[in-house]
């Protein structure tokens, strides 16, 4: 899958609340903090161009005002019924309780690069779900969102062990020599309204299920003319459904 379809697939948009903080070396080897990666996420400033944006301008401090700062992947979507699930992993979009643990582990690579584990285990995460014409189906927004549960998994190769770890935006859209996203997986459930446009009277109890699995690497390895060539992502589901009174 060519970078512009996999910029669609995420539809990353939205300006990143997460406050820049200090990077920090490795705990112990092998493991690092969980904060080298999650204070990254929305550091990294993008600066567009005519052709689209411009790597060489990008960069990670403050933004000015015609740079654009990014969240970290939110939207989701299953191309069979056409809905798209928004999942507030870290929290980036208010202060709503959300909690965020995991791990973050890195081992040396013979070419001197390092290749990075990322876990994340979100509560309270706000989520909600709409259908092809974004109509909302599940979920309220601002200002009392829905919340559920999410784990991602990531893996990636970074320049060098020890070496700051990247923006998940700038790793997809601008990665250094050394820099590769080689997956990127996410599930997520939670209970909430459903809303009229499910077909349901709103407020009905209702469950949202996300599912979605990038082999983005090994995508780019096998045969061109193979499914997974032309999507990187073999699993993306979106499941709404009504649980009753």
């Amino acid at each position: 899958m060519n970078g512009e379809m996999l910029r669609k697939r995420w539809l990353l948009t939205g300006t990143a609340v997460l406050a820049l903080s200090s990077m920090t070396l490795p705990a112990s080897a092998g493991q690092r903090a969980l904060s080298d990666f999650t204070s990254q996420q929305g550091a990294w400033c993008a600066v567009f161009n005519d052709e689209g944006i411009d790597c060489a301008a990008s960069h990670y401090g403050p933004c000015a005002d015609d740079e654009i700062r990014f969240t970290f992947p939110q939207f989701w979507v299953d191309p069979k019924t056409g809905f798209t699930a928004q999942i507030d992993t870290l929290g980036q979009g208010g202060d709503f309780g959300t909690t965020v643990d995991g791990s973050v582990s890195e081992s040396a690579r013979p070419d001197g690069f390092a290749e990075v584990k990322v876990v994340l285990h979100s509560g309270n995460a706000p989520m909600r779900a709409r259908d092809v014409d974004r109509k909302p189906l599940f979920g309220y927004g601002r200002p009392e969102p829905t919340l559920g549960d999410a784990v991602a998994q990531i893996k990636f190769t970074n320049t060098a062990p020890g070496a700051p770890l990247p923006d998940i935006n700038q790793l997809f859209s601008c990665a250094e020599p050394g820099q590769a996203l080689e997956t990127f997986s996410i599930r997520a459930r939670a209970s909430g309204p459903l809303r009229e446009a499910f077909g349901l009277p709103e407020g009905s109890p209702g469950r949202l299920e996300v599912t979605q699995t990038g082999l983005l690497g090994t995508a780019a390895l096998v045969d061109p003319h193979s499914r997974l060539a032309v999507d990187a992502y073999p699993a993306e589901h979106v499941i709404i459904r009504a649980t009753g009174n």
